[in-house]
């Protein structure tokens, strides 16, 4: 089955949980990935086009985030893993994906992002031998929240978390119109091709 035609996929992408509100607020479109830990070996690969967007709180980090979002990390609550639930809002298609290792292109998406420069500097001074993936993201809010228990096999400092359980697409609507998405999406791509 085609990304466009699915109706439903137990697939989600592991981000930071303030990422994946600007995400589906329609404040920021792109994810800057180089892999989780257990990925190192292999690297990240984009392995799904279409995926829930599993806010994860364990590794965010105040000193790698601008301070206008500061007050947003005591708002989440326990990890999942502790709450023993986890909430998806709404899923993510991948447009665009570009690689990159250009200290001076990486550093450029500091304005289209909720990160400061450390957080940039830390990504490209990691296993510099290693591309980062830029990778602009259209985003779609559920008609309502979707809770699911938690797992143990969620656990992990990996991108990809193959849920337990399918869950449906239908009725999830594009957070920006065409157009706005377009525009940020284009500002993107001006500096980091």
């Amino acid at each position: 089955m085609s990304v466009e035609t699915a109706s439903a996929t137990n697939i989600a992408l592991k981000e930071w949980a303030v990422v994946c509100d600007l995400l589906l607020g329609g404040q920021q479109i792109v994810l800057l990935r180089k892999g989780g830990i257990l990925e190192q070996k292999k690297g990240f690969q984009i392995e799904h086009e279409t995926f829930f967007l599993y806010p994860n709180t364990e590794h965010q980090s105040q000193e790698q985030l601008k301070p206008e979002y500061h007050g947003r990390l005591s708002s989440y609550g326990p990890p999942a893993r502790e709450s023993g639930k986890l909430t998806i809002r709404g899923y993510g298609r991948v447009v665009d994906i570009v690689k990159s290792g250009d200290p001076a292109k990486l550093r450029a998406l500091e304005p289209f992002t909720c990160w400061t420069q450390a957080l940039f500097d830390m990504r490209i001074n990691y296993k510099p031998e290693k591309p980062n993936f830029i990778v602009t993201v259209r985003a779609f809010a559920l008609p309502k929240p979707i809770e699911i228990p938690y797992h143990a096999d969620y656990a992990g400092c990996h991108s990809w978390v193959p849920m337990k359980q399918e869950l449906s697409l239908a009725g999830g609507a594009p957070v920006l119109s065409d157009a706005e998405f377009e525009a940020k999406r284009q500002a993107i791509l001006k500096v980091v091709e």
